[in-house]
């Protein structure tokens, strides 16, 4: 699949307060074995790339490649500063699964705004108390990201669907790779390792030139929900939950970001 990868500005004075999704897209979802897969690290409002990460062993916990051939520590492997955050020969058949988490960040809004932060990520568990005294609402959140590649064409390849233990993950329950423009694909959110239920979920997609589109759909009871895969091109699906801090003397609320990206062809 030939990419025409957005334009990236590198400073971060420039993101905007809502460009919250940190999100992991490939050059090529579909590789063969021997072919170099690169995988960029952005921070985009939807679709809208604003910036480019490297490999930051200082704020990165986690990153990992799983295949067939087993777990390969990214984070160890990449030295640190690394643009793209990935770049290696496929070593492996059938389905890649690379997931990263980061750290803690920390971030004040003033209360007006942060209520529309709230509204614009459909984060709508929290309410905020009325206290005129209190001028800034204090949050720090980690991220959990994903992405989905294929090399070669395995049938039962069930990899999508590895749990990795992030502490809020979203599941593919289908290989997306087996599935058609205009099909259907089933995703799970798990927070704390359990279904999260009546949570919305956003699917975004981009193609070429064209304008980038986005659904939304709400978890059942058992965490899933849905999205029609209507073209070709990049995906990703994303959520965002939110808590109370337990230590309100170090935070206000607690916030987790996940995302999950594949291609479609």
């Amino acid at each position: 699949m030939k990419k025409i990868l957005l334009p990236v500005v590198l400073c971060a004075l420039l993101i905007s307060v809502f460009a919250h999704e940190y999100i992991l897209i490939a050059e090529k979802y579909k590789l063969q074995k021997g072919d170099t897969l690169k995988m960029h690290l952005f921070v985009a409002d939807g679709f809208n790339i604003q910036g480019e990460r490297p490999i930051q062993s200082a704020i990165i916990t986690k990153f990992q490649l799983i295949s067939e051939n087993g777990t390969i520590n990214l984070l160890a492997a990449t030295k640190n500063e690394t643009l793209p955050v990935v770049s290696r020969k496929v070593d492996f058949e059938g389905l890649g699964l690379l997931h990263m988490e980061r750290d803690y960040a920390r971030i004040a809004l003033p209360t007006i705004k942060f209520m529309q932060y709230l509204k614009e990520d459909h984060i709508e568990n929290i309410t905020i108390k009325k206290d005129p005294s209190k001028k800034l609402q204090r949050e720090k959140y980690r991220r959990y990201i994903k992405a989905l590649v294929q090399s070669g064409n395995v049938d039962k390849d069930t990899l999508y669907k590895t749990v990795t233990g992030q502490y809020f993950e979203i599941l593919l329950l289908q290989n997306p790779y087996k599935l058609h423009i205009g099909d259907y694909l089933k995703v799970q959110l798990l927070f704390m390792g359990k279904p999260l239920a009546d949570k919305t979920l956003t699917a975004r997609n981009r193609t070429g030139s064209a304008p980038s589109i986005v659904s939304t759909s709400r978890t059942d009871r058992n965490g899933i929900c849905s999205f029609k895969l209507s073209r070709k091109g990049d995906w990703f699906v994303h959520a965002t939950h939110m808590i109370p801090c337990a230590d309100l003397a170090d935070c206000d609320w607690e916030s987790f970001w996940a995302s999950y990206s594949f291609g479609m062809e």
